[in-house]
């Protein structure tokens, strides 16, 4: 992928959550190179404060109906005749990951974090002709 098409993409992404990057948050450091990213918040802890945790509970977010929005778009640039079959394909691609960012008086923020290694992508598509 070009530059410019890696820039149309992530213009178009519905978050700077989602995109193609490179060295995002919450991948793997031994990765060095471009992924298709998406970060979400999946729960964590709310309610703790200064003055007490007897507030604090934990929540759950649902998974968003536009995750990995990304993909598509990359896919409508790369290989938009994509079947059903080769797209299942693609799937077995995601990597997850999840992370968790520790705040003040016991609250957290979990989210879960999927990605593709655009490479792995490219080398995929390839054998699809």
């Amino acid at each position: 992928m070009t530059i410019e098409e890696i820039k149309e993409i992530n213009n178009k992404c519905p978050s700077s959550e989602q995109g193609i990057y490179t060295e995002p948050y919450g991948i793997p450091v031994h990765i060095k190179e471009p992924v298709i990213y998406c970060r979400y918040e999946t729960g964590g802890w709310r309610g703790g404060s200064c003055w007490s945790s007897e507030n604090l509970h934990s929540y759950e977010e649902p998974e968003p109906e536009d995750k990995m929005k990304v993909l598509e778009l990359v896919l409508e640039i790369l290989y938009p005749k994509v079947t059903y079959l080769q797209f299942r394909k693609i799937e077995k691609l995601i990597h997850d990951n999840f992370e968790t960012e520790h705040e003040y008086y016991g609250n957290s923020t979990d989210y879960k974090i999927e990605y593709i290694i655009l490479s792995e992508l490219e080398e995929l598509i390839k054998t699809f002709d």
